[in-house]
């Protein structure tokens, strides 16, 4: 456990004294590289384990699948009893839940109170019919569950967070924050903000440093990517990017995934059309030595019939191959180009991400709570931002998350 901070090193020793834990804390403080740590634990512990998240980008970030795929749940909008027959019915997805040891649920801010109370309910039904009645009357099905995000984050789109049920009290839950920032590390000034931010507060020395980022200047060769609230004008925007670049007559090559069998439809997802001269942004941790990791900026030099060539930020110039997502416990696999099209992406996309070079509006479009900071805490430091627009409004917490934390380190 060298590698591990003191608070990721507590995190690790409840999970193998078989606790129930929440890994939070601020953006860029190794959560994921920890969950990382204690699936390989796992594995070596013969436990039997799912890795999922709330969302697609967050589940294929981590190697993983969404909660709702994994648990057979659809939408979660059926009632309970439907959805268990459903499940009953589904002998691969009645076993696994039969068979679960632990249970991870990424990026937890962004699961609601009634599917969360639903998800417990469903385990507990099936495991104390299938497996021994006492577990009917338990969370989760007496389930070890580690939930991993930042409650400052993204909030639910609808519905309470799952803080705030009654099944999140009975789950006696051991939260471990992480406090040290491991992608702002070089930039005190940047941390101090952040940490000031997160609390949805904002002074009016942050908001004139944040000010002069508006004259940012990067190198010639890369755009920023901007980040936007909502998905309404990012495709628009890549799309428009592309198709000028074909219009100038660079070549545009289509990369497919290649899948094991019963993966064809999720892998159509990760087919992607790329054109010379783009600006992309690498998507998983490639080579962490080189600097490609999940958020590395590049601009494309060459399309290969199964490579791709790009030059980042620092005009270092990288061979990108396929990558292979590992799935379902090694049973399964996608293997894909590793790369997507980045003049534009949305803050909520970007969760999880480090972006080197990053276009913000920080103006009245921020309509949610964590908006602002998720969309700030992306980047490694304030070299790596311009501002387009800031709004001393745009900085929020929603109360009961405020009162959440306060409760926590007060304890």
């Amino acid at each position: 456990m060298e590698s591990l901070n003191t608070k990721q090193r507590l995190a690790v020793e409840a999970v193998l004294n078989g606790k129930n834990i929440l890994i939070t804390g601020p953006g860029g403080t190794g959560k994921s590289f920890t969950i990382k740590y204690i699936t390989n634990l796992l594995n070596e512990n013969n436990k039997y384990y799912g890795l999922t998240a709330t969302t697609g980008s967050a589940s294929v970030l981590i190697g993983g699948q969404t909660i709702n795929s994994y648990l057979g749940i659809g939408l979660g909008n059926s009632k309970v009893s439907d959805i268990i027959k459903n499940i009953i019915a589904n002998k691969k997805i009645r076993d696994r839940i039969v068979k679960l040891d632990v249970l991870i649920i990424d990026e937890i801010s962004m699961l609601d109170n009634i599917l969360f109370e639903k998800i417990s309910e469903i385990l507990s039904t099936i495991r104390g019919h299938l497996i021994d009645e006492k577990l009917a009357n338990k969370p989760f099905g007496g389930i070890q569950m580690i939930f991993v995000g930042d409650f400052c984050q993204l909030a639910p789109v609808k519905g309470l967070y799952c803080f705030l049920s009654k099944v999140w009290e009975k789950s006696e839950i051991d939260i471990i924050i992480l406090e040290e920032l491991v992608r702002q590390s070089g930039d005190q000034l940047f941390q101090k903000i952040l940490n000031i931010v997160r609390k949805g507060k904002c002074t009016d020395n942050i908001i004139t440093v944040l000010e002069k980022l508006k004259d940012t200047q990067f190198s010639d060769n890369i755009i920023p990517t901007k980040l936007y609230p909502t998905n309404i004008d990012v495709h628009k925007i890549n799309n428009i990017q592309l198709q000028l670049l074909k219009d100038k007559g660079y070549q545009s090559r289509v990369y497919n995934a290649i899948c094991s069998k019963g993966n064809e439809k999720t892998a159509l997802n990760y087919n992607i059309e790329l054109t010379e001269n783009a600006q992309v942004i690498i998507t998983r941790n490639i080579d962490i030595s080189k600097g490609l990791v999940n958020g590395t900026r590049g601009v494309i030099k060459h399309l290969g019939s199964e490579f791709v060539i790009i030059e980042d930020v620092n005009n270092n110039v990288h061979t990108i191959n396929y990558y292979k997502d590992i799935m379902n416990k090694k049973t399964s696999y996608i293997m894909h180009m590793p790369i997507c099209i980045s003049y534009a992406l949305s803050i909520h996309k970007s969760q999880g991400m480090t972006i080197d070079a990053v276009e913000l509006d920080l103006g009245a479009n921020i309509f949610a709570h964590g908006q602002t900071y998720t969309a700030l805490s992306r980047a490694k430091n304030l070299n790596s931002i311009k501002i387009i627009s800031v709004d001393k409004n745009s900085f929020k917490i929603n109360p009961y998350v405020k009162k959440f934390y306060t409760t926590i380190l007060d304890k």
